[in-house]
């Protein structure tokens, strides 16, 4: 009985890091960000001659690649989990929860997305985890209208409170 509890509770530890593994990555993305509007560029983009609307769309594309390769490697991490014969039934269902829940988050994200970029904007990336969204906005500035039409957009979307929804622009 207790075997299975600790493996149960380190599944759900092991699903709790890989969560906290990508909202790090948004936070230090969010702040290499902020530092690039803040006026520095760094060697690489002064060697590319990138300008604002290609460092944004650099961004874009690169957010949604990390946040694939950081979905397989979680959804790879939970079939080792599911497909090891040492591992007990409820840690499976677990596991399988977990990819669920990822494919939801997934097909949330997508919509939540095409829905900004229907409302006029040119670009968004949006991050559902732990009952918490992050959205960013490719804009010059966001007033609080847009913010709120944003957050609204999320909230319809899923089950997060205003509160829990994060939206940050870039230009």
């Amino acid at each position: 009985m207790m075997i299975l509890k600790r493996k149960q509770l380190s599944l759900i530890m092991l699903a709790l890091l890989v969560c906290f593994a990508g909202y790090l990555n948004f936070l230090y993305s969010d702040q290499s960000v902020q530092e690039a509007g803040s006026g520095y560029m760094g060697e690489a983009k002064l060697v590319g001659n990138m300008g604002k609307d290609s460092y944004a769309e650099d961004f874009f594309s690169r957010a949604r690649l990390e946040r694939e390769s950081g979905r397989s490697k979680s959804i790879e991490t939970f079939n080792e989990i599911i497909n090891n014969v040492n591992t007990d039934v409820a840690s499976k269902e677990t596991a399988q929860r977990g990819i669920l829940e990822m494919a939801d988050n997934t097909e949330t994200e997508t919509a939540i997305e095409n829905l900004i970029k229907a409302r006029g904007f040119s670009d968004a990336v949006c991050y559902i985890n732990n009952a918490q969204a992050n959205v960013v906005v490719k804009a010059e500035s966001l007033d609080e209208m847009q913010v709120a039409l944003i957050t609204e957009i999320v909230a319809e979307q899923t089950s997060i409170p205003p509160e829990k929804i994060k939206v940050v622009e870039i230009n």
